[in-house]
């Protein structure tokens, strides 16, 4: 299968003609996803092969390697099929199944391919500066790992080590192939400009406090929004305790909108090899005059997956929902790896918007996350069982909804 019009072995043969390559390092990743869902009032029960249903399969191939004194380059792609799944067994895809617009794919059934990764890095000193395609992982827009396939971005980005215990870094982001509606990236892993007009971020984190990590993030989306994200965590009584703030702020270049701002609160324990924690969430309207429910604090490339707190760690209880402008959310949970090679995870978390004001769009959301994970051999499993619920500003239930997601994967 071609795997995009840069292929990874031409890259790494240009590579070879051009510069004396040391330190090469190959890696990848082989990956079956499957997800099976059944909602009240549907015809469409768990395990039938109709739109309820979802598979595919990817190969992730990937190199890095030093082309001259401090200069490296990293570049991957992604091979993405159904190997006719849905023929017999499923009748939908998981990813890259709308257009750059938002609209349904044509041939999202169809085999795809792309560079996902193309970049350079330069070091001097303390400073290191990556330009090219490349994974990100701010607050605000990130690459997200839980689907078949991730997003990533085209970007230039400066990391700067000198101060004590602290981490500078400055950000341009141009495109991205983030796709909205849990899909992860566009069909084809297309590219798209960023935002509007692309976007620039600052960031700064440090850990001169001991056993702490504080963070500060200024975004700059043009014509979009302007944010800015703070956020401590810290770990306390021999690591026993987990405390961690966060706080942030978006303010969107439209009419009629107003500044948006969010806070949450976490608290964890660690006890006997296991974890039990309990986070908070409020975020505040954004003008009160009933509009729509279009702002949130998830992922900017995607709209879904959030690093709030109350967003971690759930299939639908994620920023969609526990983010979004008018909203107070909280989640309960505790994990353990007390049977030698499983991580075993529960979750119960709740949601409820008061709609800027507007009676209709008022609503309440809940939800069960049941996770298992584990190796078999060199064979990575997992397994969530979701319970999803949403009731109306009626308090009528108008999603009861029961999720089986499988993961298996092997990283070579």
């Amino acid at each position: 299968m071609k795997l995009g019009k840069l292929s990874l072995v031409a890259v790494m043969a240009l590579g070879t003609s051009a510069f004396a390559i040391d330190n090469v390092k190959v890696s990848g990743e082989a990956k079956v996803w499957y997800q099976t869902s059944e909602t009240l009032g549907s015809n469409l029960d768990m395990f039938d092969h109709g739109t309820n249903s979802l598979a595919e399969v990817s190969l992730l191939v990937g190199a890095t390697m030093d082309l001259a004194p401090n200069l490296s380059m990293g570049a991957s792609a992604y091979a993405l099929t159904t190997l006719g799944l849905e023929n017999n067994l499923v009748g939908q895809v998981p990813a890259a199944r709308l257009n750059p617009d938002g609209t349904a794919a044509t041939g999202a059934l169809d085999d795809q391919s792309w560079a996902r990764e193309l970049y350079l890095a330069y070091t001097a000193g303390k400073t290191t500066l990556k330009v090219g395609r490349q994974e990100l992982n701010t607050p605000l827009a990130f690459t997200e790992k839980w689907n078949v396939v991730d997003n990533t971005f085209d970007a230039a980005v400066v990391l700067n080590n000198d101060l004590p215990d602290t981490t500078l870094v400055g950000a341009w982001v141009g495109k991205d192939n983030g796709a909205a509606s849990n899909t992860t990236v566009n069909n084809g892993g297309k590219f798209s400009t960023f935002g509007a007009t692309g976007a620039y971020a600052a960031g700064a984190i440090n850990k001169s406090i001991p056993n702490t990590t504080v963070q500060a993030w200024y975004y700059d989306v043009q014509s979009v929004a302007d944010a800015y994200w703070l956020q401590a965590d810290a770990k306390l009584m021999n690591d026993m305790v987990e405390l961690g703030l966060q706080y942030a702020n978006m303010d969107k270049k439209y009419v009629n909108y107003s500044d948006t701002d969010i806070y949450a609160v976490k608290l964890g324990v660690n006890v006997a090899n296991s974890n039990i924690y309990a986070a908070y969430s409020s975020a505040s309207d954004n003008n009160g005059n009933g509009i729509a429910q279009a702002d949130n604090f998830s992922n900017v490339a995607t709209g879904d997956k959030s690093m709030i707190y109350t967003a971690l760690g759930s299939i639908y209880m994620d920023g969609e929902h526990t983010t979004k402008s008018d909203t107070d959310a909280w989640k309960i949970g505790a994990s353990t790896k007390m049977i030698p090679g499983v991580t075993l995870s529960a979750s119960y978390g709740e949601a409820e918007t008061d709609g800027n004001n507007n009676a209709a769009n008022k609503a309440e959301y809940s939800a069960w996350d049941v996770i298992a994970s584990g190796k078999v051999g060199p064979l990575g499993l997992t397994a969530i069982y979701t319970q999803y619920d949403k009731e109306d500003n009626t308090g009528a239930k108008t999603i009861d909804t029961d999720t089986l997601r499988i993961i298996a994967s092997l990283k070579f």
